[in-house]
């Protein structure tokens, strides 16, 4: 007689002969977790989710070793219906003064860092005079300010002549931000901004990678305590409401709660750290092992009832339901691991940090319950008394559960035909869908960082860089003259680009056009007007000694589908600036770039891999149960849940993102549960009875209360995601209670109804027995 387990289930067993030994063994695992908790840190920057050996992300990363990168500066809003007034004025100069002295501020790059044009002077002095003039001569001021070409519609809106919005760009120091913290350091900015702005009627927000992983990181820790805590007290709720037992209460949450710790501690100990995805790992393990726990709860409850003591009742439940949880547990590890299927290094660690914390909430169910359960009934005869008048709720779900196994005995053919054909409805529309990602999709939509940057989009073209960065060979510098008319025949291109929405381009030809305009124009010029300007200004687009240049324009938030046409007809139309100039090398790059193209291909392979998750998990469905029919019969409830999940999401107008995608495989991993698990008992009742009918309706009897009780439970904590300040949270939240539900309707309703609509289910060998 085989085990659907391949025997794993029975190293719960010594835990029923040696309680308090495997008690013992149990405390000091958890204290060792615990010390590893502390371990953990936090960190999310938005481009490790592209991190990669391609060649996208390599040209990234060259980016950022030569120049301030984008994902460490810092945007800073100031608006007022017109800005151009020497009050403001003078009080914008004294926050880009303050701002300065933040002690993790390398640079700034505001209206003020302007200069006039170099003439004898040894440093050119300001553009912005230190003191301010007034009445006519502060008008042709701000004239010179609005129609400066390094200022309008760069770094001052022009709305009417108004200049209603100003920009400063503030580098941040690397090492700075590596000891005192990147959340202190922007608290440190963001005090000074409003302390200098806030009292004299502007407005100032912020914005910015830096301020956007904050925000992130804010949402992270606050959704990771509402999840787990209303997650674990509606478990806590629903359990006491049903079983109205303290202990088994006590057993089925110690499983859950033990589960996150030796879970936590072990990504401590391992030196993982927290991220939008790691985050969701902990919750995962909780519902994973509360399923687990649920199913092995009526197995005793319903043996104890029965007349066995619970040394007899916890080894009944171990042998009989234990190897279905091994399977399960199995099979949810075979569809994390499908995230390893992708270029994403970020994805891949989640994968595999998942997986084996799902073999580790096996581990912790099947030792901990069977042990907790010996140690705390110990008056069995009690128990038996008490159950019938305790469990009304449990008892109605019973009946509920048999009358619809009798419903269903006589329509299982209709119902075999509705669940086929909305099989075949749900997967055509679920393949309708397109890949969709927005880089504003993971930051919290409710806070400043996204405000300002919709203003940024609306004033000044976008928030969004993305670049073109030269490198050339040695023997040149960035004012030899090939590679100045390279930068401006790729600024050039930048311009042409205008219509396809990028914007605001800045380069060393913006500074040579303006030098032209004031007839500083001549041999050297360039270079010494550069030798002149502060190095945080001019390495924002010349490092000559990585002989390299950047080319920048601004995008507006749009999604991957727009973006990555902008970015590809920007790279084609750079093949004939190769071909010009040969020795000069053309790179498009930045953050939009990367994660629009990037995205694109890691959400096709991440679709890919759950269809090899599925491919796989059908096939080990097969080989556990030795039943070539088994296998067969299981397709249809574990793809119903996906295709109509992904249906349910084309025909609200979604796409399949990121948290859509990794939300379709981990609920996969779930919900197959389900499907395992009314398998295993048929199993069991086909051993028992010869004919199908009766078989399939005990087990609907016994497997549909606890399946019905799970989906209830882990939907209703799910509904805590609906709060989230992250979109791609509260979608992966919907998505995965809606592939729930349809497990649930796949499995109780769908996979029964073709059973018997096909008919007679034999195993190809031995059957199991319980």
């Amino acid at each position: 007689m085989h085990s659907l387990g391949f025997g794993l289930e029975k190293i719960g067993l010594p835990a029923i002969r040696s309680p308090r030994m495997a008690l013992a063994i149990v405390i000091l695992v958890s204290v060792l977790c615990g010390l590893g908790i502390p371990r953990l840190r936090t960190d999310h920057t938005l481009s490790e989710l592209f991190a990669s050996s391609t060649a996208e992300f390599r040209n990234y990363e060259t980016m950022s070793a030569r120049f301030p990168t984008s994902e460490f500066d810092v945007l800073v809003i100031v608006e007022a219906p017109t800005l151009m007034k020497p009050e403001l004025l003078e009080q914008l100069r004294e926050l880009h003064l303050e701002l300065q002295f933040a002690g993790a501020v390398e640079g700034i790059l505001s209206i003020f860092s302007m200069r006039d044009p170099p003439g004898d002077a040894e440093i050119p002095p300001p553009m912005i005079p230190s003191e301010l003039p007034q009445g006519a001569e502060f008008e042709k001021l701000s004239e010179k300010i609005l129609r400066h070409p390094l200022i309008n519609g760069k770094l001052l809106s022009d709305t009417a002549g108004q200049g209603q919005l100003t920009l400063l760009v503030l580098s941040l120091k690397h090492d700075v931000i590596r000891k005192a913290g990147l959340t202190e350091s922007i608290r440190e900015i963001e005090k000074i901004a409003h302390d200098m702005i806030d009292p004299t009627g502007m407005r100032v927000q912020l914005s910015g990678a830096p301020v956007m992983q904050i925000e992130i990181r804010d949402a992270i820790s606050r959704d990771r305590f509402v999840y787990n805590g209303a997650g674990f007290a509606v478990g806590l709720l629903i359990c006491l409401a049903f079983f109205r037992r303290v202990k088994l209460v006590v057993i089925t949450s110690a499983c859950s709660g033990l589960s996150v710790l030796w879970a936590l501690g072990l990504l401590g100990w391992v030196g993982l750290k927290l991220n939008t995805f790691i985050n969701v790992i902990p919750p995962l393990v909780m519902v994973i092992a509360f399923t687990d726990a649920m199913h092995m709860i009526f197995a005793i409850r319903r043996r104890l009832g029965q007349g066995d003591d619970r040394f007899a009742a916890a080894k009944h439940a171990i042998l009989t339901v234990g190897p279905a949880c091994v399977l399960t547990s199995l099979t949810t590890s075979i569809a994390f691991l499908s995230l390893t299927l992708t270029d994403s290094g970020l994805v891949r660690t989640f994968g595999i940090a998942a997986a084996l914390a799902t073999l580790l909430a096996f581990v912790t169910v099947i030792v901990v319950l069977p042990t907790l359960v010996v140690l705390l009934f110990k008056d069995e005869k009690e128990f038996v008394k008490t159950e019938a008048t305790r469990h009304h709720a449990l008892s109605f779900l019973d009946r509920a559960c048999a009358d619809f196994a009798d419903w269903l005995n006589r329509w299982h053919r209709p119902v075999a035909i509705v669940g086929v054909s909305l099989v075949v409805l749900c997967t055509v529309l679920h393949f309708q869908l397109e890949p969709r990602y927005r880089l504003s999709d993971q930051v919290p939509d409710s806070k400043q960082s996204i405000a300002a940057s919709q203003r940024l989009d609306e004033k000044l073209t976008g928030a969004h860089p993305v670049h073109v960065m030269m490198t050339w060979k040695e023997g040149n510098t960035a004012t030899s003259p090939r590679i100045v008319e390279a930068i401006a025949q790729t600024h050039a291109l930048f311009e042409m680009r205008s219509g396809a929405g990028i914007g605001n381009v800045w380069s060393l030809e913006t500074l040579n056009r303006w030098l032209k305009e004031v007839g500083e124009a001549g041999p050297g010029v360039l270079r010494d007007y550069l030798d002149k300007l502060p190095g945080h200004l001019t390495g924002r687009f010349v490092n000559d000694g990585a002989r390299s240049a950047l080319v920048t324009g601004r995008l507006p938030n749009l999604d991957a589908e727009e973006t990555v046409p902008v970015v590809r007809r920007l790279d084609a139309s750079l093949d004939g600036l190769r071909a010009d100039f040969p020795e000069i090398e053309f790179a498009v790059t930045g953050l939009s770039a990367l994660s629009a193209i990037r995205s694109t291909d890691m959400i096709g392979q991440l679709g890919r891999g759950l269809m090899t998750a599925i491919v796989v998990v059908i096939l080990l469905i097969g080989a556990a149960f030795r039943s070539f029919r088994v296998m067969i019969f299981s397709i249809l409830p574990n793809i119903f849940p996906i295709v109509a999940a992904g249906a349910l999401l084309y025909l609200t107008g979604g796409g399949l993102e990121y948290a859509s995608v990794i939300a379709l495989t981990v609920a996969f991993g779930i919900a197959v549960d389900d499907t395992i698990h009314f398998l295993s008992r048929l199993n069991i009742e086909r051993a028992r009875v010869d004919s199908l009918q009766p078989a399939v309706h005990e087990t609907i009897s016994r497997i549909g209360p606890v399946l019905v009780l799970t989906t209830l439970v882990l939907v209703v904590g799910l509904a805590a995601t609906a709060f989230s300040d992250l979109p791609s949270m509260r979608l992966f939240g919907q998505l995965f209670m809606a592939t729930l539900a349809a497990a649930l309707v796949g499995d109780v309703l769908f996979l029964p109804a073709l059973i018997l609509a096909v008919g007679r289910l034999r195993s190809d060998k031995a059957r199991s027995g319980g």
